[in-house]
């Protein structure tokens, strides 16, 4: 419950500014008497705005307050130059205010009423809200032993802290949602820091690597320049599930498809079954044959190696050869008296249409299995693997709960950072089913530019693959106690079926017509009034809204201590920069001027030494000027083509090549 200490009545005269004079289901008009002086009131050092817009006010209904927010304010035509210092005395005017009704309130103890329970009168009485009861009331419904997260504070009194809960925050999921420089990345990171400070666990997918500053224990996926041996991390190939392997391919349907599960299975037969093949066909380069081979062999290793755990092995090279092994008739035909006969139990010869038509196929693996930027994934090195890290982490109860998985250099080539968070995702999942995650165990999931994650289809019509695992997360993963926090600057491209699962969100600037659409269809409290106001957040600001919070308020987000690292060039400064021109020995010899160094230096120019008569030492060197000398040059240095430059010192070409 609401700390009783933490309540007054916010019925104090000296912050009365008006009172009702139109009453409609979601707002009200008011006279504001003291909106038309020019300035705020001021009351035993408290600022009284009494007629800003987006200013709290109560509104006195007897039993009931209702608390509102003036979204309008002006004075009618023959008033309007009451205002006006310069042509005329300040004289007595009648400003009029909208006043958008948010939600109800008991004034003696102030517990919150969802929805509008009594409307004011005529006449009802306006007061300026005090920030504290903002902050109170923004709290909720919250115990004083209950763990309060410091993320943010009002614009307009710094003093006045919001907080809340973790379960009011992050139990429906989270999303921090804002244009380009409105502040996520700030907000993010203060979250991640609140959620430290008060022993929760956490996993932040970092795909820019803003938040390497981050106190928290990081892995690096792909060639990092600060990776090494104790914090690299692979996703082995073999631990992908078929349809991310198909993602990652781009079999077509028709041909493709079939061969390429044939071809896995295949190679995972001629690894779990190494050295000890028995009537199985496996030639030198570990390929498993098929064309005129027995069926039952390897139907048999099929059965096996789906039950055994210890089978999921196979190696990524030898997949495109054994693609070819695969392409052969389904059938053979007998030997004997009926060589037409059909043979079901064996295999058939090769089949060139086949492999025709997986020549493509065939092709991408082998560039793909040359790619150094994706051996994170296809054939790794040994080494900690994710899968293998989140299961530790999520069955961990260590003060270490914190952990970042750094994936800038993950190429976006193949769609492989999809295809990694997508994995990502669904483990997690699997953790969760399993009860590695739970509600005594929970975690939530940071995903920071998820617009490049969610919603996403990989492959044509015809063979169009989903990456759903964050979605299906959104979806469920609530009833585990997995939650994720994603940030985005898109949210158009986030699906609404994941955004209508998202209880809290604070929003930073949107200037987008469509990103704001989308969060007002998302977001069922979040109305017209509200959305008009995210255009004209500042930097840090935001809207708090969510289906646990009372009303949706502006709020501007406390920094973190420790800063992303999310900059903007700047332009002046680099421009202004001067950079310091590298000069060579022959350079400064010749003293070549500094816009010609250029010119100079793309010369062929052979140097030759004077070894003088005898032939036994070089006293100096030499060179022509060559043909192709341009014509600045030569004016700069009073040249010729063809001319010798002699007498050049042997020391000021101690480095340089000579002949």
């Amino acid at each position: 419950m609401m700390s009783s200490s933490a309540w007054f009545s916010p019925y104090d005269p000296s912050r009365r500014v008006g009172s009702v004079i139109n009453v409609s289901p979601s707002e009200v008009k008011a006279n504001l008497s003291d909106a038309g002086s020019g300035e705020a009131k001021w009351h035993l050092g408290d600022r009284i705005p009494a007629g800003e817009v987006n200013e709290f006010m109560f509104i006195d209904c007897g039993q009931t307050a209702v608390l509102g927010r003036l979204v309008h304010v002006w004075l009618d035509g023959a008033e309007r130059l009451s205002v006006d210092a310069i042509s005329m005395d300040n004289g007595l005017n009648n400003p009029i205010g909208i006043i958008q009704l948010l939600t109800s309130i008991d004034p003696a103890s102030g517990a919150i009423f969802r929805g509008i329970k009594s409307h004011p009168r005529l006449g009802s009485q306006i007061y300026s809200a005090h920030p504290k009861l903002i902050s109170t009331l923004a709290e909720g419904d919250s115990n004083d032993d209950e763990i309060k997260l410091d993320i943010a504070e009002l614009p307009y009194d710094s003093t006045v802290n919001i907080t809340v809960t973790p379960d009011k925050l992050f139990a429906r999921h989270c999303a921090v949602l804002g244009a380009t420089g409105g502040g996520k990345s700030y907000s993010i990171s203060r979250l991640m820091q609140e959620v430290q400070q008060n022993g929760g666990k956490a996993l932040l997918l970092d795909p820019t690597g803003e938040y390497a500053d981050l106190d928290c224990e990081t892995y690096y996926v792909g060639d990092h320049e600060k990776a090494n041996s104790e914090n690299s991390v692979i996703f082995p190939h073999w631990k992908l599930p078929e349809s991310d392997i198909f993602a990652f391919l781009r079999p077509s349907a028709q041909t493709q498809s079939p061969k390429l599960s044939s071809a896995i299975l295949s190679q995972r037969i001629a690894r779990r079954y190494y050295g000890k093949y028995g009537e199985i066909k496996v030639n030198e380069n570990h390929i498993l044959i098929k064309s005129n081979q027995k069926k039952e062999p390897v139907n048999k290793a099929l059965n096996f190696i789906e039950k055994d755990p210890n089978s999921k092995r196979w190696c990524f090279k030898h997949l495109a050869e054994q693609i070819v092994q695969e392409c052969v008739w389904p059938t053979g035909k007998k030997t004997g008296p009926y060589p037409q006969e059909i043979d079901e139990s064996i295999w058939g010869a090769a089949s060139d249409g086949e492999l025709g038509y997986c020549m493509s196929l065939i092709s991408r693996i082998k560039s793909y299995s040359e790619n150094q930027h994706l051996k994170w994934l296809i054939d790794p090195p040994d080494g900690k693997d994710i899968p293998t890290l989140l299961d530790e982490f999520s069955a961990s109860r260590s003060n270490k709960r914190t952990l970042r998985l750094d994936l800038s250099a993950v190429p976006f080539e193949a769609n492989g950072r999809e295809i990694l968070v997508n994995a990502i995702g669904r483990k997690l999942m699997d953790l969760a089913r399993n009860g590695s995650i739970n509600h005594r165990n929970p975690l939530l999931v940071f995903i920071d530019e998820a617009h490049q994650f969610l919603n996403k289809t990989i492959g044509d019509e015809a063979s169009a693959i989903n990456l759903d695992s964050f979605g299906n997360i959104a979806k469920e993963g609530r009833k585990y106690g997995l939650n994720v926090v994603i940030a985005t600057q898109r949210p158009r491209d986030i699906p609404e079926d994941v955004l209508s699962q998202i209880g809290s969100l604070i929003v930073h600037r949107l200037t987008n017509y469509h990103d704001q659409e989308v969060v007002k269809r998302a977001v069922g409290t979040m109305d017209q009034r509200s959305a008009s106001f995210l255009p004209t957040l500042s930097q840090g600001e935001a809207l708090l809204l969510g289906i646990d919070f009372p009303f949706p308020m502006t709020v501007k987000m406390k920094k973190p201590k420790i800063k992303p690292t999310s900059k903007s060039a700047e332009y002046s400064i680099a421009w202004k920069q001067e950079y310091k021109v590298v000069r060579s020995p022959i350079v400064d010899y010749l003293d070549i001027p500094n816009d010609l160094i250029h010119d100079f230096e793309v010369l062929d120019i052979e140097y030759l030494s004077d070894e003088g008569s005898s032939g036994d030492m070089t006293y100096s060197y030499y060179f022509e000027i060559p043909s192709d000398t341009s014509e600045e040059l030569q004016k700069a240095m009073g040249w010729s083509i063809g001319e010798f430059v002699r007498d050049i010192p042997e020391h000021v070409l101690d480095n340089q090549t000579t002949e």
